[in-house]
């Protein structure tokens, strides 16, 4: 199996995960729950009204008023949640955490103007530099009506891709909703004359990784779909070139693009649709429909279940490898699957080891008899957003269905 995917996604996630909340542990048979454990647990809706019962003379308010944004920013209510860290802050404006999860809410918001000011202020300047490149421009534009659109797999496996062009330079795409912006390999952003903030040569000084590079596509062209203004992320695309059965990759589309579209990776008919957010709903034809939040800039999460082990939430990442799900011990421990001793692996990559699943469920969708994989969890994710996250469910485990993820209604629809 290769790895080299894993391993570079699992450096990204430690780079890009949410400073963790403390972790609040609850007391032997509790008669209540306290609100942080909810939260941590990914029961929002009860963590919601433990947080609206704080009352405002607790020096807990500040902190209740900030998890109620978070909660609205992971349902992706960003203008109920932008209100309610507002409010947080003014009460307590040293609160870094508080402002992190505004900064979020207003990149969803394509309030880029607003981020350069708030990230300049808590010392993010390589940041700020990204959104300074936008202006007073709308981010994520759509020229032209917004229709729906289908666009074919140039490869369904090992990872779906489609060609999409650039400021007119055409170029292979990998699709993945565990990546963020649109990611562009710097020799194509550079081809494609890309704007780039300062430090997009990849220059380093006193030994020090190089900080991380950002860019601004004027215009970003999939078939039958032009967005101008589109953010992007420079990285090497080098190592994903495996998942691209050994063909050049331009980049990854994210999932700060995917979002904003109700997208369709149909796996079936080896095809991606993009329909407009806010089109109606399709009734009928599916066989489950999966609530899920989206935490940080990207991080799709849902409730799930490996075996015998408790509900909890799993990272939906589509392009995570040729594996169906990945975990930490804990997770393997608590659905009584025997930990697999991890195999020696070459140099660079972490070592991993099969293990069979009776069963696996995300929301109501149950796949049985397959396998997974342990080793390729990233281990800063487990408890890196905030809430805990029990492993990773991904491309293999949807390769039977349509999968459309409305970034509206935040529900995952499985269609045969």
């Amino acid at each position: 199996m290769r790895l080299a995917r894993e391993a570079a996604l699992a450096a990204f996630f430690l780079l890009a995960a949410i400073a963790s909340a403390s972790a609040v542990n609850a007391p032997p048979a509790p008669k209540k729950v306290e609100p942080d454990v909810l939260f941590e647990q990914g029961q929002f809706d009860a963590a919601e009204a433990g947080y609206q019962a704080v009352p405002k003379t607790s020096p807990g308010y500040e902190g209740a008023l900030r998890q109620l944004g978070a909660i609205a920013l992971y349902r992706n209510h960003p203008q109920e949640a932008e209100l309610r860290l507002r409010n947080a802050l003014a009460h307590n404006p040293a609160d870094t955490r508080c402002a992190s999860l505004l900064a979020e809410t207003l990149n969803r918001e394509g309030k880029f103007a607003e981020m350069v000011q708030m990230l300049r202020q808590f010392g993010r300047p390589e940041r700020a530099a990204e959104f300074e490149l936008f202006g007073k421009s709308q981010p994520y534009r759509v020229r032209g009506r917004a229709a729906p659109v289908t666009i074919p797999f140039v490869q369904p496996n090992p990872l779906p891709a489609i060609g999409a062009k650039a400021n007119d330079l055409e170029g292979l795409f990998l699709i993945d909703t565990g990546g963020a912006e649109v990611l562009l390999d710097p020799e194509f952003a550079r081809e494609a004359h890309v704007a780039t903030t300062a430090n997009a040569q990849g220059a380093s000084s006193a030994g020090r990784p190089a900080a991380p590079s950002f860019g601004r596509i004027a215009q970003f062209v999939l078939s039958g779909l032009e967005t101008d203004d589109v953010p992007a992320m420079l990285v090497s695309t080098k190592a994903f070139s495996s998942m691209a059965r050994g063909k050049k990759v331009a980049g990854i589309i994210g999932t700060e693009y995917l979002s904003q579209f109700r997208t369709t990776l149909d796996y079936v008919r080896n095809r991606l649709i993009l329909e407009p957010r806010e089109a109606p709903a399709r009734t009928g034809g599916s066989i489950a429909e999966i609530p899920f939040w989206m935490a940080g800039d990207h991080f799709l999460l849902a409730q799930g279940r490996l075996d015998r082990g408790p509900k909890q939430l799993l990272l939906v990442d589509t392009a995570f490898g040729r594996l169906a799900f990945t975990g930490p011990e804990s997770t393997l421990q608590d659905a009584g699957i025997t930990v697999p001793a991890a195999q020696a692996a070459p140099s660079g990559r972490p070592p991993i080891a099969k293990f069979p699943i009776a069963q696996l469920s995300l929301g109501s969708l149950e796949e049985k008899n397959i396998s997974g994989i342990y080793g390729a969890f990233p281990p800063g994710l487990e408890n890196g957003l905030g809430v805990h996250v029990g492993g990773i469910v991904s491309h293999e485990y949807f390769l039977p269905y349509a999968v459309t993820f409305d970034f509206v209604r935040m529900k995952i629809a499985i269609r045969k």
